[in-house]
């Protein structure tokens, strides 16, 4: 649930709120593109009995982008999948700690998934690894588990200290 806004919240200004709407921006235009390519592809395959190896290739990875993005706005937002519900096995006094104790946890894994995506990116120039339609280098579908990652530990720990991203 998230948490509401208080005298000593901080807005996510400059920076934060530049960051905010150019995430925002790419999603939905990611989303949108996605969509126009998706409903071309159907078309094209049940009314004129075509199909493009390379469209669906940019759909997947357009599909990909999209969910991690989204996972981005929802740690802004504080709206991820949390299972809060084992909280309520421990008594009152314990509950936020143990909290803080799963957004540590939280964070390690968005770091080390940020560290661990970087170096796949990073292979990605060393070897010649292509999509199989577009010849597109593998070096983009990977980019975003590096930049979601990274960008979920950082609105985690703006989160838990009090600024907020846009709603």
């Amino acid at each position: 649930m998230p948490a509401e806004p208080t005298a000593d919240t901080k807005r996510a200004a400059g920076p934060l709120q530049l960051l905010d709407r150019a995430e925002e921006f790419v999603a939905v235009g990611l989303l949108a593109v996605l969509g126009l390519l998706l409903g071309a592809q159907v078309l094209l395959r049940f009314a004129f009995g075509l199909g493009y190896g390379w469209m669906e290739e940019i759909i997947r990875m357009l599909f990909i982008w999209v969910i991690f993005l989204g996972a981005v706005v929802a740690m802004r937002t504080n709206l991820h999948i949390r299972v809060e519900a084992g909280l309520m096995l421990f008594p009152a006094r314990w509950r936020p700690a143990l909290a803080w104790l799963g957004d540590l946890i939280l964070f390690a894994f968005c770091i080390a998934m940020a560290w661990y995506g970087a170096q796949l990116v990073a292979s990605t120039l060393e070897v010649e690894f292509r999509l199989t339609s577009t010849g597109l280098s593998m070096f983009w579908p990977y980019l975003i588990i590096p930049l979601s990652f990274g960008l979920q530990a950082l609105r985690l720990a703006l989160w838990r200290f009090g600024v907020r991203g846009a709603p």
